[in-house]
C-alpha cells in the first residue's frame, strides 16, 4: 500500500503523535467514560449517509447476499482480556479482525505478535484514540501513520483498513484516509460491551442487529477491571448460536469481497 500525502514514516523512525513519551503506556481513562464511547442516535444514519457518497471507501456492513459476518475488536492489545478472546477464538476455529491502537501494540508487542501468528487480520485504531474532527489534518494523519509503523515495526504486516475512534468522522476524515489507502471499517451490530453489559444483554443485541453481511462491534481492552467480563463470558456463546443460524466467520477483508 502507498502512503501519500508527503508525510512518511518508516519503521525506523516511527514515532508516537506530539512527541509523546513512548516508554510509558498512557491512561485510558478518558476512552472509558459515557460522555465520550456514547453513540448518538443519530449515528448509524450518519454512516449510512457518508457511505453513499464514499462508496469503496467507507463500510458498515459487508456483502449481504451471504450468510456471513465479522467479529471486530477494538482498542486493544492488552494483557488481560485479549489473550482471554485469542484463546476462545482459537479453540472455535474462527479468525477476527483485530482494530489496533498505537500505544497499546507498544506496551503489548507480544499480544499483537500472536494476534498475527494465529491468522487474524488486524486494522488501524489511531495511535491514542484520540476524536479525530477535533485533530487537524497533520495530527490526523500522524495519529493513523504512527500506528501504522508501529504494527509494521512489530509484525512486519501493514494494513489497510482504518477504524475511527469512537466511530466519529466527517467528509475530511474520509478524504484524508482515502488518499491514504485505507478502507473505513464502522459496524452494523454495536454490543456496548464496554458498558460492562452482562454476556445476556451482549447475546440480545447481537440476535436483534445481525444480518447477513453483519460486522460486530466488541471491545478488547478495559479501562476499568471487570467492565469485559461479559464479552468473554458472551463470545462463545455468540459463536454458537449464530453457527447454529447458518453464519460463517470471516475477517472484514473477506466480508468486503
Amino acid at each position: 500500500m502507498i502512503i501519500g500525502i508527503g508525510l512518511v514514516i518508516t519503521r525506523q523512525t516511527a514515532q508516537p503523535p506530539d512527541g509523546r513519551d513512548p516508554s510509558k503506556e498512557e491512561s485510558l481513562k478518558e476512552w472509558n467514560e459515557e460522555a465520550n464511547r456514547e453513540q448518538p442516535p443519530e449515528h448509524h444514519n450518519q454512516v449510512q449517509s457518508l457511505a453513499q457518497q464514499y462508496k469503496g471507501v467507507l463500510f458498515y456492513k459487508g456483502n449481504e447476499t451471504k450468510k456471513q459476518t465479522a467479529l471486530t475488536f477494538d482498542d486493544g492489545p492488552d494483557n488481560v482480556y485479549t489473550p482471554r478472546i485469542l484463546d476462545i477464538l482459537r479453540a472455535k476455529g474462527i479468525k477476527a479482525t483485530f482494530f489496533i491502537v498505537g500505544v497499546q501494540a507498544r506496551a503489548h508487542p507480544n499480544v499483537l505478535k500472536r494476534i498475527v501468528d494465529e491468522g487474524h487480520a488486524i486494522g488501524n485504531h489511531s495511535w491514542d484514540h484520540p476524536r479525530l474532527p477535533s485533530l487537524s489534518s497533520a495530527q490526523v494523519i500522524e495519529e493513523v501513520q504512527s500506528t501504522e509503523a508501529e504494527i509494521e515495526r512489530i509484525t512486519g504486516k501493514r494494513s489497510d483498513l482504518f477504524r475511527p475512534p469512537y466511530g466519529l468522522m466527517t467528509a475530511r476524515e474520509l478524504d484524508e484516509l482515502k488518499s491514504l489507502g485505507y478502507r473505513v471499517i464502522d459496524w452494523s451490530v454495536d454490543t456496548t460491551d464496554w458498558k460492562g453489559e452482562s454476556d445476556k444483554k451482549i447475546l440480545a443485541l447481537v440476535n436483534k442487529e445481525i444480518s447477513p453481511g453483519g460486522i460486530i462491534l466488541q471491545h478488547c481492552m478495559a479501562g476499568r477491571p471487570g467492565e469485559l467480563e461479559g464479552t468473554v463470558k458472551a463470545l462463545p456463546q455468540i459463536i454458537d448460536r449464530l453457527r447454529a443460524k447458518g453464519y460463517q466467520f470471516v475477517t472484514v477483508s473477506a466480508l468486503l469481497e
